[in-house]
């Protein structure tokens, strides 16, 4: 019936109970018993979701309330006339719609990632030196404010030997805001202001222990570092990186401040939320290479908040911070700094290839799920598709969307709106070694394969050829069949099926069957790279 979603069980029957006490009500005499059942109903409904996140059912039962009201207190008036039989016709349209939008909307849960550990969470904030950040001319300087410049907003999944509770999925503060936020975001035009059809995300759990000791059962985990993409936040990336960390992981999941991300929670509680200016303001109005050096800027921003996050994450191993220690948690001795993993979607994905071409010497593997390497600044790309390992191809690589800006020449065309554009760390000599030396997963999806998106073109045509990534690396190219670009996130997990399939957003599969091949592909080779790890 939903299409592989997995309904909860307990609200499912909550609905079921609530639906049956309607149709009690309005299919007998009113009387006492009528009024007891009604009124539980609607405690019970109002009581354990509010109006909102069971709004399946809220909706539908306010006005049912007004008419079962107005048929109580003039019963013998409207008795065997017109008004009643329009007050019971109202009544059973209203039951039928509340089943029906609570079978179309269902509150579903994720799945569950097996895994050797169970898994802990922590939320914090990451002191971290931007200084360096802002020397090289990205956006941290400007986006920042005062009491929230020197902090990541950050979380942490780790191994636990605790046993798991129910984790709300989004944190109920922000939830509201954040359900509103994506809507706008993501949403076609009309629907865009009802965010509140998100609540039933609201209603969804993870099972995890909040601030739990890290497990004892291994003596060192490795590092991960995991990006979200556009319009996105750490959030609803929480499948891949529960699979990470259940499988022995220590995984940072950053939410990036260059407002890219929905809506970030800063240390002081504020939200910087996305900025859509650029699509308004710039693609809509087909300038397109223009729309597309700004998101090169960004990268840049991501980039930083990556490698900073990561400095951080290492630095746990040697001395606690105060957000750890308040918690009761500490990584002192724990880490294994040398096997450094970073991970991303989309944007995500272009931003954790640039860190790596920018610092490889402090990153053993990248896995990147369909990255927008166009994004990805001139001397990323350049790296990336350096022109030794172009030579034979049959699918050359030009540079993307504008070709490289530095090839150009004139300055004046290097400016936007006043502000010169970041190309990545060209002013700062960079560490020895190449993106090349790292083993690298691209996994892409039937619908970006097809479309050439993501440089898949010319990954797959390196890794055919021998010369993505090291030589006799674990380096691999793959797709996942009949999927779409959103299915690396936990989104199509969360939306019924018929409307992501209705809008594009979910492929002929069962997304619960997508996300664990997505999951499973990443651990393979993980595991496999690992064996062969590279010092540094």
């Amino acid at each position: 019936m939903w299409g592989g979603l997995r309904p909860i069980g307990g609200r499912l029957a909550l609905d079921v109970a609530t639906i049956a006490s309607l149709a009690f009500c309005a299919f007998t005499v009113p009387n006492g018993t009528n009024h007891v059942v009604l009124g539980l109903a609607t405690i019970v409904t109002v009581g354990s979701a509010g109006l909102t996140q069971r709004w399946t059912i809220s909706f539908p039962l306010l006005p049912f309330l007004i008419l079962q009201v107005l048929r109580s207190c003039a019963l013998d008036l409207i008795s065997g006339t017109w008004m009643a039989l329009i007050i019971g016709i109202l009544s059973t349209l209203l039951i039928l719609s509340a089943a029906a939008l609570s079978v179309l909307f269902p509150a579903v849960q994720l799945s569950i990632p097996n895994g050797k550990h169970n898994v802990g969470i922590i939320d914090l904030h990451l002191p971290v030196d931007f200084t360096e950040g802002i020397r090289r001319g990205s956006l941290l300087g400007t986006q920042h404010e005062e009491g929230n410049d020197h902090f990541v907003t950050a979380r942490i999944l780790y191994p636990t030997d605790e046993d798991p509770e129910d984790m709300p999925y989004l944190e109920p503060d922000s939830a509201p805001l954040l359900c509103a936020e994506l809507m706008k975001a993501g949403a076609p035009g009309p629907l865009k202001r009802l965010g509140w059809m998100l609540h039933t995300w609201r209603l969804t759990h993870i099972r995890a222990k909040r601030n739990a000791q890290p497990s004892t059962r291994q003596v060192s985990f490795p590092l991960a570092v995991y990006s979200h993409g556009l319009t996105g936040i750490a959030a609803i990336y929480s499948y891949q990186s529960l699979n990470l960390a259940a499988s022995g992981t220590v995984v940072l999941m950053v939410d990036h401040t260059d407002q890219s991300a929905v809506a970030t929670r800063r240390r002081d509680s504020t939200h910087l939320l996305y900025d859509a200016k650029l699509i308004t303001d710039i693609y809509m109005k087909g300038k397109e290479v223009q729309y597309v050096r700004r998101r090169r800027a960004q990268t840049q921003h991501r980039v930083e908040e990556c490698l900073s996050a990561l400095s951080c994450l290492k630095s746990l191993n040697r001395r606690n911070i105060p957000d750890l220690a308040s918690a009761g948690v500490s990584f002192i001795g724990k880490l294994d700094t040398t096997d450094v993993t970073l991970l991303g979607h989309s944007f995500g994905g272009c931003t954790v290839l640039s860190a790596a071409a920018q610092r490889p010497d402090l990153v053993t593997a990248v896995v990147a799920h369909e990255p927008a390497v166009d994004w990805m600044p001139d001397s990323d790309r350049r790296a990336l598709f350096p022109a030794h390992k172009m030579k034979n191809s049959e699918t050359p690589y030009t540079g993307g969307t504008g070709g490289y800006e530095d090839d150009e020449g004139d300055e004046e065309e290097k400016k936007d709106d006043g502000r010169t554009r970041s190309t990545s760390c060209s002013a700062i000599p960079p560490p020895s070694g190449s993106i090349h030396d790292i083993n690298m997963l691209f996994l892409y999806s039937d619908e970006w394969a097809k479309l050439g998106w993501g440089g898949f073109p010319q990954i797959k045509d390196m890794h055919e050829r021998g010369v993505l990534g090291p030589k006799e690396g674990t380096s691999g190219v793959g797709v996942i069949k009949k999927a779409k670009h959103q299915e690396f996130s936990d989104t199509c997990m969360l939306t019924p099926i018929w409307l992501a399939r209705a809008t594009g957003l979910t492929g002929e599969r069962n997304p619960h069957e997508t996300a664990a091949e997505i999951g499973d592909r990443t651990l393979d080779f993980l595991q496999s790279t690992r064996g062969r790890k590279r010092k540094i």
